[in-house]
Order: C-alpha cells, then sequence, then structure tokens
C-alpha cells in the first residue's frame, strides 16, 4: 500500500526518521542513527519512505526501461534532478536538469545569466547545510560527487544565485 500524509512542517522533518515520527503524531526529532528505517519505521515497523521526485520517475523508468534511464546524467549520478533555481538571475524557477549539466549552463544557458551587466559572485547549492560555490567552478557538472567536492551538495535542489559588483 502507498499512502500520501503531510509531515510535520519543521525543516528537521526533511531528516527521514524526524518525519516518521511527525506522521506518527509525534514530535518530528530525528532518531538514533542505528535505528534503521527497514527494520524498525513507521510505528515500528519496517518502512520505505521515499520523495515525490523518486516516485515521478517510476512510470518513465517502467515505460521506457532502466537501460534508457541510466543513459541520463553521469556514470554516478543517474538521472535528472529538479532545482529551484533563484537569488539574482533573470530567470528563476523550478527547472529539471540531466545530471551532469554545468552550473554555467544552469546559471547562465537556462537561468539567462545576471541581470543589468552585474558579475557572478557565486552560486549557495544545497539549502542552509550546503556551500557557496564561486566564479571559477561554474564549469563543474552537478552531480552528488562533484559538489561534494566542492565542500557543498545537492541537497534539496535549491540554487541560489549571488551577484557581485
Amino acid at each position: 500500500t502507498i499512502s500520501i500524509n503531510k509531515g510535520g512542517g519543521a525543516f528537521v522533518c526533511g531528516e527521514s526518521s524526524a518525519l516518521m515520527t511527525s506522521l506518527e503524531g509525534k514530535i518530528g526529532e530525528p532518531r538514533a542513527k542505528y535505528i534503521h528505517m527497514s527494520e524498525k519505521g513507521l510505528w515500528d515497523s519496517p518502512s520505505l519512505l521515499n520523495n515525490v521526485k523518486t516516485w515521478a520517475n517510476v512510470p518513465l523508468i517502467i515505460n521506457k526501461g532502466a537501460e534508457w534511464y541510466s543513459r541520463i546524467g553521469t556514470a554516478d549520478s543517474k538521472g535528472t534532478m529538479i532545482f529551484s533555481l533563484v537569488g539574482k538571475i533573470n530567470n528563476t524557477g523550478l527547472v529539471e536538469v540531466p545530471m551532469g549539466i554545468t552550473l554555467r549552463e544552469m546559471i547562465y544557458d537556462i537561468g539567462g545569466g545576471i541581470p543589468n551587466g552585474k558579475k557572478f559572485k557565486a552560486v549557495q547549492t544545497g539549502g542552509p547545510s550546503g556551500g557557496c560555490i564561486p566564479e571559477q567552478y561554474l564549469d563543474t557538472p552537478v552531480d552528488f560527487d562533484e559538489l561534494t567536492k566542492l565542500g557543498s551538495m545537492m541537497g534539496s535542489g535549491g540554487m541560489i544565485v549571488m551577484e557581485g559588483y
């Protein structure tokens, strides 16, 4: 059975065990990491938790095949990712891109660059836990490993573009 429920809404509820705790009607607090959700999750039963983006890919993979899907993205980060492209950029919004697209392509080709002829300063990826990536790394492919190498992360897909002077 697949159930769709609304969680507690606090930022910490983005962490899987905190989300499950909130779905049980308790305060959304993370559980100890040694407790595996596949053994003792929601209501102490084995549980699997996936986000909407994961489920959205299931029909594509079933209809077109795993081989087709595995050709999208990079060797280690398959498929696409949805980003919230915001900040000092001409075209803001939610964008779905193949893994491996460069930061430059996202900011300039999709986002339309920095408004009013101002210079690019940095892009923050990964939300509050991520990092700021300066201009010299704009040709970095966007995937889990490459962003981690730069001290940032993919996180929830937040991407905030900052302008320089």
